[in-house]
C-alpha cells in the first residue's frame, strides 16, 4: 500500500542545507529524503549576521583573556534567544508532520506540537569527555554546565524521539536524560556521497588490487585526533614486517613525514578534479586505516566500505556500530601499532581472506551504511511514530538495557 509523501521540516539555527555545516550530514539527509519523494522544508540560518558577530566577539574574548574555547550553541541565554526566533518561524509550518534536527540544544526550548526527531551521534557529556577541543577544562564552566542542562531539557520532552548513530550514544542518552528506550532508535548516518560508487566498478577495482605493494589510506582533517601519527607508525611497522607499504594521507597536510607517507592534502568533493583524485585513492588503496583517538561515528568508515576497503580502526565511541568484524579490525586505544601491522600483513598476504573482507565491506555498505538505506529506515521510524506503532528491530529501534555510565 502506498503512502502520501511525508511533510517534514528540517530545523536548525544554522543553515541545514549548507554542506559545510555538520560535515554535510544534515544536507545529505535532506537530499536523501527528497530523493525518496518526501517533502522537506529547511528552516534555519537564523539572524546570520548577529550570530557571526556574537560568535566572533565572544570566541575571541574568551580565547584572548581566558585561553578558553567558547561555544555559543551551549550558552543558555543565546540558545533561548535563537529558539524564540525559531519558534516564530516554525509556526508557519503547522501542517508539517514532523520536525527534524541535528541539535539537542536547539530543541530544549522548542515549542511545537509535532513529533521532533533529533538525529545525533553523541550526547553533550560524551562530546565533553571524548573530544579534546570540548574538554571541560578548555571551556567556560557555565557553557559546560548549560550543555548538560540543555540536553536534559530536550530529552525530557514527551514529543522528542532520538535517532542515535550507535548503541554507545543511545545508552548514554537513556542514562543521562532518562529517555524512554521506546523513543530511542539506533541508525548510523549513511555515507556522504552525492552519487554512490557503483558496485560493478568498485568490485572491478578491488579485483585489480595486486597484493604486491600495500597501500593504506587515511582520511581526516584532524591528523592527531584521528590517529594520524599512529597510522604512520603502523605503516612503518608493516614495512618492517617485510610488506612494502605506503600510507596516503588525505584531508590534512602534516609536515616532516617519512618517505613511505604521501600527503595529498585537502581534497574537496565539490571540485571535480579533486573528487576524481579522492575516488582514485579509495579505489586503488588496499586498506583504510584510522586509529582514531575520539570518534562518535566516523562517516569515512562508510565511505571505505562503499569502496570495498577493509578497515583497521580503534574501538572507541560509536565506531563499533559501523565497522564490523567480518570486514575490519577494532583494537583498543592502548593497542600498539605492531598489533595493527600484524593483522594488516596477514590479511594482505592471504588473498582469499582479503577478497572476502573486501566483499563483506561492500555488502555491508549496501545493507546498512549507504545514505539510501539510512533514508529508508529513517522514513520507517517517522511513519511508525506518526501511526502510533512500535518500531521493530528492522527499523533500528533501541534494544537492550542502558549501560551503567557516569552522568
Amino acid at each position: 500500500m502506498g503512502h502520501d509523501p511525508l511533510n517534514l521540516v528540517f530545523y536548525d539555527v544554522h543553515d541545514p542545507e549548507d554542506k559545510q555545516f555538520w560535515a554535510g550530514s544534515a544536507a545529505h539527509v535532506i537530499a536523501g529524503l527528497r530523493k525518496a519523494g518526501q517533502r522537506v522544508t529547511s528552516v534555519g540560518n537564523l539572524v546570520p549576521r548577529l550570530r557571526r558577530v556574537l560568535r566572533a566577539s565572544l570566541f575571541h574574548a574568551y580565547r584572548i583573556f581566558r585561553n578558553l574555547h567558547y561555544h555559543p550553541d551551549r550558552h543558555d541565554l543565546v540558545t533561548r534567544f535563537y529558539t524564540a526566533i525559531g519558534n516564530r518561524r516554525l509556526r508557519r509550518h503547522r501542517d508539517a508532520d514532523a520536525i527534524l534536527t541535528v541539535s539537542a540544544a536547539f530543541v530544549a526550548y522548542l515549542d511545537v506540537p509535532q513529533p521532533i526527531f533529533v538525529l545525533l551521534d553523541a550526547t553533550w557529556g560524551q562530546i565533553v569527555e571524548m573530544y579534546p577541543y570540548f574538554a571541560a577544562d578548555r571551556q567556560p564552566e557555565h557553557i559546560v554546565r548549560a550543555g548538560y542542562e540543555l540536553d536534559r531539557k530536550a530529552f525530557s520532552k514527551p514529543n522528542l524521539h532520538l535517532v542515535m548513530t550507535s548503541a554507545w550514544a543511545a545508552d548514554r542518552a537513556i542514562a543521562e536524560g532518562g529517555m524512554d528506550p521506546r523513543r530511542v532508535h539506533i541508525l548510523p548516518f549513511g555515507a556522504n556521497f552525492t552519487e554512490e560508487p557503483r558496485r560493478e566498478s568498485v568490485m572491478q577495482a578491488a579485483v585489480a588490487r595486486t597484493g604486491e605493494h600495500c597501500h593504506l589510506l587515511f582520511v581526516g582533517r584532524e591528523f592527531v585526533r584521528k590517529g594520524g601519527p599512529i597510522a604512520v607508525e603502523i605503516a612503518r611497522s608493516l614495512n618492517g614486517l617485510g610488506v612494502p607499504a605506503t600510507l596516503h594521507v588525505v584531508g590534512c597536510s602534516p609536515e616532516n613525514m617519512p618517505a613511505f607517507v604521501k600527503v595529498h592534502g585537502m581534497l574537496k568533493k565539490e571540485v571535480p578534479e579533486q573528487m576524481a583524485q579522492l575516488q582514485h585513492l579509495y579505489a586503488t588503496s588496499d586498506f583504510f586505516v584510522m586509529p582514531t583517538r575520539a570518534e562518535a561515528q566516523g562517516i569515512v568508515f562508510n565511505e571505505a566500505a562503499a569502496y570495498a576497503l577493509p578497515v583497521a580502526a580503534t574501538d572507541v565511541g560509536g565506531v563499533g556500530t559501523v565497522v564490523q568484524k567480518d570486514w575490519g579490525i577494532l583494537l583498543p586505544l592502548e593497542a600498539r601499532e605492531e598489533e595493527y601491522a600484524v593483522w594488516l600483513r596477514d590479511a594482505f598476504q592471504d588473498r582469499a581472506r582479503y577478497r572476502m573482507l573486501s566483499e563483506n565491506a561492500r555488502n555491508d555498505f549496501e545493507a546498512r551504511l549507504s545514505n539510501q538505506v539510512y533514508t529508508q529506515k529513517l522514513i520507517a521510524i517517522i511513519r511508525k511514530t506518526l501511526d502510533g506503532l512500535p518500531a521493530t528491530d528492522k527499523d533500528s529501534v533501541y534494544v537492550g538495557e542502558p549501560a551503567d555510565l557516569p552522568r
